[in-house]
């Protein structure tokens, strides 16, 4: 309840003393005055609830400098805006004098911003994150090796890992940088020689290589050999299914391998490819590389490719077909000759093998190439011994071990020059400078001067260039950015990596002066495979699906297992796919008559039959309750926790990832909501006590409509009219699931999805709260530049940018916000242009 009118007209005495006293010190300082008219407004509407001594929500407005590169003037000024404050039942101030207080705090916001900028650029100096590290190094280098693991974790500032802000750098950070380089180094700069190489074996010469461990394993009984092919009728793990060559050396390789269904009733088998890692022979992990739907009746080749990080045996690809029984059931179903061979005529289903084959390391030697272009290279043999004629012939690594592999130059000093320049402008992703040239040519011929070889004397040289800021930093002046900064920030959002030759190129020929030129590019680009870590990374980062995994479902979700768990992602991410390579609306993200489904997702999503893993787009039927990419099983899963959902935890990440207008966060002091497990009440009745609490209503009537109508989807994403809980009791039943026959749950209160926006819109159930989120899509797009900025430059959303996004907004407004339209907007934007 306001006070009393005397309170306030005292009050605003007070707040106009402390006004002039804000305008004497503001002379002093150089700030903004707070004009007269503004500050009866806040006098009037705002400061009953938000003085030095009630300071409701932890905010004093009385006591706000108006020093406008302040972030609180920014909330002041939304809150306001968008009718949150003063908030609903209190007196309201006019349109007029909100216009007056948003239109003040806008200019002055606007003019401290762009002071900043002139002075230090929009984003200020920007490390580059682990990842970009190892795929920069991956591409500069020609190498697959794990460097991630090697470097300390960036901090996620909104989701993202490409904020400046959240890229500092340690003294550990600085070591690690050494190390890594050292390692990739030594992985690219191999000390024999090394070529792509393929190399095949039919099923039946990979069977007798194995003969011994099989015997040993129990598994001979469950495979069949029909001349070269070899047929497995049973699962085993991953060490004694069928596997292609092992790699010889770490690095990305392409593997094939031709498979055919034995007595599959003509119905297609479903094949994985899985990688093996045992890097330190104690520690076992699977990792499915891919899934195939293999035809019956004739024979397929698929083929992967993946990097392979790990050699000697460590690592290798394996394929096993699903829907075999294992190799215990087989026998228990053979009965007494579950331990013989099986026999000719045997009719169960089978998978074929006849051949598998690796090829790779890809990209081979690239690396040295880079480093020491067509210098020889000969073993490095003691003092006094020459290189023997013969040494090509040698085993490898053989005697390289002992005698590696050496770049010789005859003139060191012309060749430091001529190599380090042609590596500096990769690695720096532009033309060095002459000084910086002769920096990284001196530390070479010191150390050639104090008796190293040049070999040496040369890698210590890059591992130099790996260490150092213009390396490991974005260094741009403020302003434009000319066009070889747009070509490193253009590789960077792409493809997380430095340019090719063939972006180098088109800087060179001043194609990225143009509007056209740009887009030509980034078409090229978003074409190349290396794309898919755009993909992959912004939707991990976006929606959060790197913690997918994060927690596993309570045990009462019983229709959860791997296949699921391995779908669900791939759904999200071939959806994002789509909508980018169709430049489909950004309304897609909230509705859609299509998705992505296979067998194992159109089951748990009581939808018509699909057959088989791989995933297709497929059409849904009017009135589908899975149309559009926030009810999707991996969005459902991931905003929930292990045994419960929870409208708070799905409605903030609505509002925050796809609407754009994040909840502010909860008072330390507020618990809470954990519902009852036992099913005597329901999460909307605790929220209902918990929204008695007036700091925390506010929020609540923003966050908690979009959770509610979610309310029918459960913890795995399956859809539900009742809660499900762990054990029976009043009121509680044990049923069938409806897609899963087999398997029974207990269900407790029905669920309840209807729910009121914060401006008084109702609805019943998820699809009235689409058609609400659908009324502007102007926002759902707004929102999506916003993170693509966020995620392309590096720089939080100032103030003075939401012009150019509101730009953005306008132009792609024809093209419906489609995904792609938006992205070239984005990177044609100032903001993608200018520091």
């Amino acid at each position: 309840m306001k006070r009393s009118v005397c309170f306030f007209l005292v009050q605003l005495g007070i707040v106009v003393h402390l006004g002039s006293l804000h305008v004497a010190k503001a002379a002093e300082d150089g700030e903004a005055e707070v004009p007269p008219a503004v500050q009866r407004v806040f006098a009037v509407h705002c400061l009953d609830c938000h003085d030095d001594a009630t300071k409701e929500g932890g905010f004093s407005l009385a006591s706000l400098k108006p020093d406008f590169s302040q972030h609180a003037w920014v909330r002041v000024h939304d809150k306001i805006a968008r009718g949150q404050m003063p908030p609903a039942g209190e007196d309201r101030p006019s349109a007029a004098e909100i216009r007056q207080v948003t239109d003040w705090l806008s200019k002055e916001l606007t003019e401290a911003t762009l002071d900043r900028r002139a002075k230090d650029g929009r984003t200020s100096l920007r490390r580059m994150n682990r990842r970009e590290y190892e795929t920069t190094l991956h591409d500069l280098l020609g190498i697959a090796l794990p460097l991630q693991e090697m470097l300390p974790e960036d901090n996620l500032i909104h989701g993202f890992d490409t904020l400046a802000r959240g890229l500092d750098t340690s003294a550990s950070h600085l070591l690690s940088y050494q190390r890594a380089a050292d390692l990739a180094l030594a992985e690219a700069l191999q000390t024999f020689p090394v070529t792509s190489v393929t190399k095949r074996h039919t099923g039946r010469a990979y069977l007798e290589s194995r003969l011994p461990v099989h015997r040993t394993k129990g598994i001979d009984p469950f495979v069949w050999v029909d001349g070269e092919t070899l047929i497995y009728h049973a699962r085993v793990y991953g060490d004694q299914s069928m596997q292609a060559p092992k790699p010889f050396l770490p690095g990305r390789y392409r593997v094939r391998a031709a498979l055919r269904p034995v007595n599959s009733g003509g119905r297609s088998m479903t094949v994985f490819v899985g990688k093996r890692v045992d890097r330190f022979q104690t520690e076992k992990h699977m990792h499915i590389v891919d899934y195939f739907d293999i035809p019956a009746g004739k024979t397929t080749v698929i083929e992967v490719e993946t990097d392979l990080k790990y050699s000697q045996g460590n690592q290798f690809i394996y394929f096993e077909a699903l829907g075999l029984p294992w190799n215990g059931d087989l026998a228990k179903q053979r009965g007494a000759a579950g331990s013989k061979p099986l026999p000719a005529d045997f009719a169960g289903p089978g998978l074929a093998t006849e051949w598998a084959e690796l090829e790779g390391p890809l990209d081979v030697e690239l690396g040295v190439r880079r480093m020491f272009g067509d210098l020889p290279r000969e073993p490095r043999m003691p003092e006094g011994r020459s290189v023997p004629a013969n040494w090509r012939s040698w085993r490898v690594p053989g005697e390289f071990t002992k005698y590696p592999l050496t770049a010789r130059s005859e003139t060191p000093q012309a060749d430091a020059e001529r190599l380090i320049r042609d590596f500096l402008r990769l690695a720096f992703r532009r033309p060095p400078t002459e000084q910086q040239v002769a920096h990284h040519v001196a530390i070479v011929m010191e150390l050639k001067n104090q008796g190293e070889d040049f070999h040496e004397a040369m890698r210590a040289g890059y591992k130099a260039i790996l260490c150092s800021s213009s390396f490991l930093y974005y260094i741009e002046p403020p302003g434009k950015l000319d066009h070889y900064a747009i070509a490193a920030r253009l590789s960077r959002l792409l493809w997380s990596s430095m340019p090719d030759e063939e972006l180098f190129a088109a800087v060179e020929r001043g194609e990225l002066s143009t509007a056209n030129g740009l887009r030509t590019q980034t078409e090229r680009m978003l074409r190349d495979r290396k794309a898919e870590r755009f993909i992959r990374t912004f939707t991990d980062q976006w929606l959060n699906l790197a913690g997918f995994l994060d927690m596993a479902p309570d045990g009462i979700y019983v229709e959860y297992d791997t296949m699921l768990a391995w779908s669900m992602p791939h759904e999200t991410r071939a959806f994002f796919r789509e909508m980018l390579e169709k430049d489909l609306p950004v309304s897609s993200v909230v509705q859609t008559d299509w998705t992505f489904l296979n067998e194992r997702l159109a089951r748990h999503y009581d939808l018509p039959p699909v057959q088989g893993v791989q995933l297709r787009r497929t059409a849904l039927a009017p009135g589908s309750r899975r149309g559009g990419l926030i009810t999707h099983g991996s969005i459902l899963k991931m905003t929930t926790n292990a045994s419960y959902t929870s409208p708070v935890k799905r409605g903030a990440w609505i509002m925050e990832r796809i609407v754009g207008l994040p909840p502010d966060p909860p008072p330390p002091d507020i618990a809470a909501v954990e519902p009852d497990i036992r099913g005597a009440s329901t999460i909307r009745e605790q929220l209902h006590k918990h929204k008695k609490v007036a700091v925390c209503a506010q929020c609540h009537r923003h966050i908690d409509p979009p959770g509610f109508a979610l309310e029918n989807y459960d913890v795995v994403g399956g859809w539900r009219e009742r809660y499900r809980v762990k054990q029976g009791g009043q009121d509680i039943d044990y049923v069938e699931l409806a897609n899963y026959p087999d398997r029974r749950i207990y269900l407790a209160k029905p669920v309840e999805a209807s729910g009121e926006t914060d401006d008084g819109k109702s609805f019943a159930d998820i699809d009235e709260y689409k058609t609400l989120l659908l009324r502007d899509q102007d926002q759902l797009a707004r929102n999506l530049a916003e993170k693509l900025v966020l995620y392309a430059t590096g720089a939080e959303i100032d103030f003075a940018d939401r012009a150019v996004i509101e730009q953005i907004v306008r132009d792609t407004k024809a093209r419906n916000h489609g995904l792609r339209s938006l992205l070239h907007a984005v990177v044609q934007s100032p903001l993608f242009l200018e520091k």
